[in-house]
């Protein structure tokens, strides 16, 4: 099968913005409501079935060389007991049984290909995988998915060169706090660079200002500003997160995101931002 063109490539993510607009609800590790634990098979359905565009997940690789879906560091809370999924091997993987709500949740973790083939036509945007390239990107080549997949990572040299060394030229933003980090990103040769998640936690970092996120939006059609709100507390920007648009209403959450510029939002309220965007 030839290797698509990087412009091919681009043109697939301009018309999911075009078809479905935006900004894009990307859905944090699906949608874990119920007996649907994140980072699953279920949790994606779900996602889409509340009006996400994309689907985000989380991989590790097990000790015998397998793409599973999880996020490391969180073994305790679905298993039950002290582990690292990285250690263990796939058959091991396949056998765990998560605990979730209370009580007993099967199938438990899942392969990275098993979501790719039961989801044959969804863009996925994979975070937590950048340790394990360039081996995952060939494995996603070998399947033949760079048309639907969204990579991202900290821009860090040695992600970047795995990613401009690759022969498949996969639709890839870094995660960046500075205008510094994204010029640096965009010097470099060979990346498929489609645009940026920026952060800001204060009105003093160089993207709080609604024209620096509109020079990006110049250069780049993905601009991912990110609601969620995460266990460790790190605000991603300027509090206008899925709390207060859950809890105080979705214009001084969502609504700052989009009118600040954002193409694409994460959330871990992919129904109820849908509902905002299609009342708006």
């Amino acid at each position: 099968m030839p290797v698509p063109t990087p412009a091919a490539l681009r043109a697939g993510l301009d018309r999911l913005l075009a078809e479905r607009g935006t900004p894009l609800v990307i859905a944090h590790r699906g949608t874990t409501l119920g007996s649907f634990p994140d980072n699953t098979v279920r949790s994606a359905i779900g996602a889409l079935r509340s009006g996400a565009d994309v689907i985000e997940t989380d991989l590790v690789r097990s000790a015998d060389g397998e793409y599973f879906l999880f996020h490391t560091g969180y073994e305790q809370k679905l298993f039950g007991i002290d582990c690292d999924v990285r250690e263990m091997t796939a058959e091991q993987l396949e056998a765990a049984v998560f605990r979730w709500q209370g009580g007993a949740s099967s199938p438990g973790v899942e392969r990275l290909d098993t979501l790719l083939e039961a989801l044959p036509e969804t863009w996925i945007n994979i975070d937590r995988s950048w340790g394990l390239w360039p081996d995952l990107l060939d494995h996603l080549a070998d399947r033949g998915v760079e048309d639907r997949i969204l990579l991202k990572s900290p821009p860090r040299q040695e992600h970047l060169r795995a990613l401009a060394e690759h022969p498949t030229p996969f639709l890839y933003f870094p995660i960046v706090r500075t205008a510094d980090e994204l010029a640096a990103v965009e010097a470099v040769d060979g990346i498929n660079l489609v645009g940026a998640e920026l952060l800001a936690a204060g009105p003093g970092d160089d993207f709080a200002r609604p024209e620096a996120v509109a020079a990006v939006a110049d250069r780049h059609p993905l601009v991912l500003l990110n609601a969620l709100n995460l266990e460790n507390g790190s605000v991603l920007y300027l509090g206008a997160d899925d709390d207060t648009s859950v809890l105080e209403g979705p214009d001084l959450g969502w609504g700052q995101l989009i009118r600040v510029g954002a193409t694409a939002i994460q959330t871990d309220w992919p129904h109820l931002l849908r509902a905002y965007l299609t009342a708006r």
